[in-house]
């Protein structure tokens, strides 16, 4: 597309005061992408100064991306690097402590009850966790079965207890709640599971993001967290509340899905102090921070992170779910080249996926938004607006920059507005006829010209070179 065609026509002017009717701003509008010039943010992981203090292991001395998380194998080696703040050799664990693995296929009707009292140390609980996975990729299944993608027993409706800082080094006592919202309890005796909080690997749209020990079987986990309002004036914080109230519902949304592409909810704690989803751990980093740090992909990795982010899609919209803010930052890539789906805190289900009218509201981030999103015309919006932003997830692998790189937000709302146009492309970036054409087909003005997701995963341009596999990006 040419980048001066808006210009040319006349049709947009970026010094004029928003045309009547102009919608309000989005949820949320970034400012420019800033610079990156290293400062340090203290990730904050507990509520004591001291924790203030401390910076955690994954910031990389960016506010704009965060350190690669490595794979568990490693973590596993340097505990006291990721759970810096736990006496890791005090026994705090009942051995066994009931239920089963969160690697199993499916959670246990009745949990098994503990026949032992003694208790094993964190260290200890992982190290027996890591001779597992040792042994399974061994093909050792004499004594364990064999894993399948990774699977994960979900939590809903388990007991869940963190041992927390002040617990791992004091008398131990601890906190529990139900895995999931809204259970109503009883007398029904539910699987135990404990878990560590560690160090700080992200923030998404709502909330930040912990790596976590499964304390019960020794699995690396990870822990989104909002903090419950408590005082008067969190309360009175409409922020405040509304990401609390779209964690519940994130959680609810997404407790039942089950696919490759999309990673894995296993469940859901209240406690007086915060709101916890537990996740899936994916080792790696985002599609955004990958191209940071690598620049632009090559054209087939590309094409392999598009058709496996369009599975994804494919499935979540087959379960009438719109996600709403696809963006590379969104993207979870595992070190093996596989591609998760991740932060769901603004989708929605509806019943009828394609039906225009299923949603009014601005939500998303501007740079990846749907023109119908800024301008629905009263019409509302459907699953189309997620296509649009799967077209500028591959405009940045294809770039290596965001789209609309060097212009500022309400500046992007407006040109959607009035023209309907997709980002140009930037000058030295050649795409062949048949990536092109994908583009245009994604950045379709009309959302119903734009095809779903099981019809682009089909588009000759996703076709891979026969015998390629992922070898890194370089």
């Amino acid at each position: 597309m040419d980048p001066n065609a808006a210009a040319s026509s006349g049709s947009v002017d970026y010094g004029r005061s928003p045309p009547p009717g102009f919608p309000g701003p989005p949820d949320y509008i970034p400012s420019s992408i800033p610079p990156r010039t290293p400062r340090r943010t203290p990730a904050i992981t507990q509520p004591t100064k001291k924790l203030k203090d401390r910076i955690s292991k994954f910031d990389n001395n960016f506010d704009v991306t965060w350190a690669p998380r490595p794979p568990p194998e490693v973590m596993y080696e340097r505990l006291e690097e990721y759970f810096p703040e736990h006496d890791l050799d005090k026994p705090v664990i009942d051995a066994p402590s009931g239920g089963t693995s969160p690697t199993a296929t499916e959670a246990p009707a009745v949990p098994v009850q503990p026949r032992f009292k003694h208790k094993k140390s964190i260290r200890v609980v992982a190290a027996e966790h890591k001779r597992q996975m040792d042994r399974t990729s061994r093909g050792d299944n004499s004594t364990v079965a064999p894993l399948s993608r990774k699977r994960h027993t979900k939590l809903w409706g388990s007991k869940l207890e963190e041992v927390t800082t002040e617990q791992g080094k004091g008398p131990l006592s601890s906190t529990a709640s139900d895995g999931s919202p809204g259970s109503g309890g009883g007398t029904k005796p539910v699987a135990i599971f404990r878990w560590v909080r560690g160090e700080l690997i992200g923030k998404g749209t709502y909330g930040r993001v912990y790596l976590a020990l499964n304390a019960t079987t020794g699995e690396m986990i990870a822990v989104k967290q909002v903090e419950i309002p408590r005082t008067a004036s969190d309360k009175d914080d409409s922020r405040q509340v509304t990401v609390v109230e779209a964690l519940k519902l994130e959680s609810e949304t997404l407790k039942d899905l089950d696919h490759p592409h999309i990673v894995q909810y296993l469940g859901f704690e209240e406690t007086p102090t915060f709101l916890s989803i537990f996740l899936e751990y994916v080792p790696g980093g985002s599609i955004a921070s990958c191209l940071r740090k690598y620049g632009r992909f090559d054209e087939e990795v590309t094409k392999s992170f598009t058709g496996q982010i369009l599975s994804g899609l494919e499935y979540l919209h087959s379960r009438g779910i719109l996600h709403r803010d696809l963006k590379a930052d969104n993207i979870l890539v595992e070190t093996s080249g596989v591609c998760k789906i991740s932060d769901f805190g603004i989708s929605k289900r509806t019943d009828d996926i394609n039906m225009a009218a299923a949603y009014t509201s601005m939500q998303g981030t501007v740079f990846w938004m749907a023109p119908e999103v800024v301008n629905s015309k009263g019409k509302g919006y459907n699953s189309k607006i997620d296509i649009w932003s799967v077209g500028c997830v591959v405009f940045e692998m294809w770039t290596g920059q965001r789209p609309w790189s060097g212009q500022e937000a309400m500046a992007v709302l407006l040109h959607l507005y009035q023209t309907k146009q997709a980002p140009p492309v930037p000058d030295g970036i050649v795409l062949s006829p048949l990536a092109d054409d994908f583009r245009l087909q994604c950045f379709a003005a009309d959302p119903d010209e734009r095809p779903s997701a099981a019809e682009l995963r089909k588009h000759t341009y996703l076709e891979l070179q026969p015998g390629w596999s992922f070898n890194g990006f370089k």
